[in-house]
């Protein structure tokens, strides 16, 4: 027969189980109404006692480990990190092409007259030569009519109409002095001519500037593009594929935190863009634009279907910093391409739960804080506060006529331990936030308690050889999330077992 031992006093279990201590010819006697033992009266005076029924009894392990003191919350489930991507605005192909049309022409001003220039200095150069040759002739010629008018000391000669002789110094002169107009009129020409080498110039470098600024705003979609493919809300795009088409060319996710703000090409400047660029191409750390960037471009052009021309007008590729889930999708297909106008809203593929906290209860969380969440599915997952919002927001009806308002302050927890369920979009989850801890210390089922009529509690020890007794035990924290209560009590060791409500 199994022998109990208890505790004077009448105790219960926990609403459920209750202890009587009877007297029958001077002896005690313990019943257990859960019906685990029975105990039959003993005989007085006879030293024969009837056999003890024993019936199947409920035990559990008295463990060593944590347990934690949690506040239920209401909270939703999401994903993490939520933002837009906007189509970039800018300048389409034809612009592009106008711009270039541009410099063209301005290149073609350009030489025509730096060759008018170079053929009007050649002029002026043959007309300086001839003036020069007729002045050296005038000299020669007058100054030999002097000298010989000199030596011989005759008066001038009038033919018989009383004109006066025609002599050569007189004809270099007139010569001279034509060469000379020639000369001024070359210097004029040669004068306008550069004035209008100088504003050829200006215009080509206007119109090499324009073209560099057109380039570097160029988008791969023009006034009558339109969106040919776009995702579906839910799906996940991972980086290297299409996140949408226009014109039927597909525009990629490219790993890497950036808002482009110029088209990739070569001869651009170096800058951090580019750099995460190379980076999202698998290229060397760099951020100059070399001939490795445009050959990986073109790669990445010929894995996507689209024309390879080795470089990345703004719309062509967009950048994420990881695999992006897709919530919302502004324009449908057919739309025409306008820019500076959203396309999809997304998140990360990481698991977040918001809760509204109630912001007196705000003291007793902080980031880095351990909670389980209670998830859809039945399931518990583990997570840590990740965000404690500093703005409370008023969440008391504008008509509800109540004068006690009440707020609440956004936090968010991650998910690091969840079940499927945890990708449930906008699912209803409870937050079990912790407000005390324990770490390594005896637990028992809260099931194992037994209320003392007394006051206090104890717990019923199975031995191994089936003596039960009693333990009178001190309780801690009650872990509502697995069902242990925090107790210590005298010879209570880890490994015991106890009887627990069935």
């Amino acid at each position: 027969m199994s022998s109990v031992t208890a505790e004077p006093g009448s105790v219960g279990r926990a609403g459920r189980w209750s202890r009587r201590r009877l007297t029958t010819a001077g002896i005690a006697v313990v019943v257990l109404a859960a019906g685990a033992i029975t105990t039959t009266r003993l005989t007085s005076g006879s030293g024969s006692q009837t056999a003890a029924s024993s019936k199947s009894t409920m035990t559990a392990p008295v463990q060593r480990t944590d347990v934690a003191e949690t506040t239920p919350v209401s909270g939703t489930v999401g994903f993490a990190g939520p933002y837009t991507i906007v189509q970039p605005a800018g300048v389409g192909p034809k612009a592009v092409t106008e711009a270039q049309q541009s410099v063209v022409g301005a290149q073609q001003a350009m030489s025509q007259a730096q060759a008018t220039l170079a053929s009007d200095i050649e002029r002026l150069q043959t007309d300086q030569a001839t003036h020069a040759a007729a002045r050296q002739k005038q000299a020669n010629d007058c100054q030999g009519a002097a000298a010989a008018g000199s030596s011989s000391g005759a008066s001038e000669s009038f033919g018989s109409g009383g004109s006066t002789a025609s002599t050569p110094c007189a004809s270099d002169s007139a010569e001279v002095a034509s060469d000379q107009k020639a000369v001024d009129a070359d210097q004029q020409k040669m004068t306008t001519d550069q004035d209008k080498v100088a504003a050829a110039k200006l215009a080509l470098m206007n119109a090499q500037t324009a073209l560099a600024m057109t380039a570097t705003a160029a988008t791969a979609y023009d006034a009558t593009s339109k969106y040919t493919a776009l995702p579906s809300a839910g799906q996940v795009v991972q980086p290297g594929q299409s996140l949408w088409s226009v014109d039927g060319r597909s525009v990629a996710l490219l790993p890497g935190s950036l808002s482009p703000w110029r088209a990739f090409a070569p001869g651009m400047s170096a800058g951090a863009d580019v750099g995460v660029l190379n980076q999202a191409l698998s290229l060397s750390a760099s951020d100059a634009f070399t001939s490795a960037t445009a050959g990986a471009i073109i790669r990445l052009q010929a894995s996507l279907g689209v024309p390879r021309t080795g470089t990345l007008p703004l719309g062509s590729v967009v950048f994420g910093p990881t695999a992006v889930r897709v919530t919302a999708v502004h324009p449908l297909v057919g739309n025409t391409v306008v820019g500076s106008q959203p396309v999809l809203d997304v998140t990360s593929t990481t698991p977040v739960v918001n809760v509204a906290l109630p912001v007196a209860r705000t003291s007793r969380v902080k980031v880095g804080d351990p909670v389980s969440v209670n998830l859809p599915d039945g399931t518990t997952g583990e997570g840590t506060i990740t965000a404690v919002g500093t703005v409370a927001i008023n969440t008391t009806p504008s008509n509800s006529g109540n004068t006690n308002t009440s707020a609440t302050v956004n936090v968010s927890v991650s998910l690091t331990k969840a079940s499927p369920a945890g990708s449930l979009d906008q699912a209803p989850v409870t937050v079990n936030i912790t407000n005390n801890s324990a770490h390594q210390v005896l637990a028992v089922p809260t099931t194992a308690l037994l209320a003392l009529a007394g006051g206090g509690y104890a717990v019923e020890v199975v031995a191994p050889d089936g003596t039960h007794r009693l333990v009178g035990v001190t309780t801690g924290i009650f872990d509502d999330q697995s069902g242990l209560v925090q107790v210590d009590g005298s010879g209570l060791a880890a490994g015991q077992r106890v009887v627990v409500a069935s």
